[in-house]
């Protein structure tokens, strides 16, 4: 009476899935049997059963199809028999119960689909039950519960989706149309892409695009975070950006290490002046000078004050907290504006997230990259973040990165959808020293110089190299080459 009282409570149609078991044994053709199996699969799993009797007796019948052999009460019995599952279903007559419900081979999608729906349901509720436990326990962090509800919902979410398949007549339109759109256009960018601000960049990748994971790759003191924050300068100020914000992550600087950096180099203003407020020229007699340091500090804060640029400088930050972050941030803002939210994230550096997996280093950053790929995706960004190189580069005669210089782990590179690598000759020495050596002979590196920004995966387009031009005083990437424009 107990059990009977509880199920009344739980969402459930044991009938319906005896019905829909029942349906098997109204044909003996065996191709008809296994076109209900398959119709029936492209809705449920086994694990959506509320009854264990039944999900054994399913257990069964699709060990007899994918035996090829047919579905009959005789062998449905002696195929539990052999699993041992016969006795614990009430033996034979459960088999003839089950024959008695009436269920049709037409409707076998609508059982289904209504077997599924409660499944979700009771997943929502065993889900919210355990939240609940949790939630009470002292010792638990909210951010990570926040962050496993999240992660739990969306993979019942995923479940619950009907996951058609996309006839291609209709993709083919989508993309006419597409194409149609950047015909009457004479941006290089794809539509709803964001601008790099480097012409030629833009021409290999199409911009920067929502759902896909960008690496940039150096050794150490190449200059990749002041290329980043470039890249997000560039793109906060551009049209495309709209209402949109751009969020950094450093977990090496605090946020003002980070606002004099783009400072500099959006003043043109050297690192050292800012650093210390020492030489700072100013205009004289009361007339503006637009090239003394100070004018040129004023114009560039008016100018970057009015760009929306979130920083963040957790140091030690998990995966779970930057999603946990970024999705709290995406819904204030389309609070606010449902045209709001985020349009580019950068993250410095990936080696610098924390793993909650007590596994080996390698097999933790492969997890945060897969984890990056799918935030892109859950939040329909581009997401870009720099990485570091293995000292396997010093190692070699031709010091330029190749893909399998990536550290720590290889599934960034299966993750990717665009892997760019900075690479400048002026970081070894002419005994081969690299900058991060002890033996490097740091007065050989000019301020000025070029750079190869070296495009080595592209999943938009061609890979190639783009040549650009560093100063680092003032920690500021242009175009060297006028021939990329």
């Amino acid at each position: 009476m107990a059990d009977s009282l509880l199920d009344n409570r739980i969402p459930q149609e044991v009938q319906t899935e005896k019905a829909l078991l029942s349906a098997f044994f109204y044909t003996s053709s065996l191709s008809q049997q296994q076109d209900v199996l398959d119709r029936m699969l492209g809705v449920i799993s086994e694990d959506d059963f509320y009854d264990i009797k039944n999900k054994q007796v399913f257990q069964a019948i699709n060990s007899l199809l994918n035996d090829d052999k047919i579905v009959e009460p005789l062998t449905v019995s002696d195929q539990m028999r052999s699993d041992k599952s016969l006795d614990s279903v009430g033996g034979e007559g459960y088999i003839s119960e089950i024959l008695s419900s009436d269920g049709t081979i037409a409707n076998v999608e609508n059982y289904a689909k209504i077997i599924h729906e409660k499944a979700t349901q009771r997943r929502l509720i065993d889900l919210f039950n355990q939240a609940n436990g949790l939630a009470h326990d002292p010792s638990s962090q909210s951010i990570d519960l926040i962050s496993e509800i999240r992660t739990k919902l969306d993979a019942i979410e995923d479940t619950a989706e009907n996951n058609d398949f996309i006839e291609l007549k209709n993709s083919l339109s989508r993309t006419i149309d597409d194409l149609n759109n950047a015909a009457k256009s004479n941006s290089i960018l794809r539509e709803g892409a964001l601008p790099s601000g480097y012409a030629y960049l833009d021409k290999l990748t199409k911009g920067w695009q929502a759902n896909n994971l960008i690496i940039l790759a150096a050794r150490p003191a190449v200059g990749k975070t002041a290329f980043a924050l470039n890249l997000a300068i560039n793109a906060a100020r551009s049209p495309e950006i709209g209402k949109k914000t751009v969020v950094v992550f450093n977990m090496e600087m605090d946020d003002q290490s980070l606002s004099t950096r783009i400072l500099a180099a959006n003043a043109r203003v050297p690192m050292d002046k800012l650093m210390t407020g020492k030489g700072l020229t100013q205009s004289m007699n009361g007339q503006i000078d637009p090239n003394a340091d100070w004018t040129r500090i004023m114009l560039a804060n008016e100018r970057l004050a009015k760009l929306k640029i979130n920083l963040d400088t957790t140091p030690g930050i998990r995966i779970n907290e930057i999603r946990a972050k970024l999705r709290n941030l995406q819904s204030e803002l389309q609070r606010q504006d449902k045209e709001a939210g985020i349009g580019l994230v950068v993250i410095d550096y990936l080696q610098l997230i924390e793993s909650d997996n007590a596994e080996s280093r390698q097999q933790a950053v492969a997890a945060i990259s897969r984890s990056l790929k799918k935030l892109a995706g859950e939040l329909d960004i581009p997401i870009i973040a720099l990485s570091q190189l293995s000292r396997g580069v010093e190692g070699r005669t031709t010091k330029r990165p190749m893909l399998s210089d990536l550290r720590d782990s290889g599934a960034i590179e299966q993750d990717a959808d665009i892997v760019m690598f900075l690479y400048r000759e002026d970081y070894y020495d002419q005994n081969g020293h690299s900058e991060d050596d002890e033996d490097f002979d740091e007065s050989s590196i000019p301020d000025r110089g070029p750079v190869e920004l070296i495009v080595a995966k592209n999943r938009q387009g061609a890979n190639d190299t783009v040549k650009l031009m560093f100063d680092r005083s003032i920690q500021f990437y242009g175009n060297l080459d006028p021939h990329q424009s």
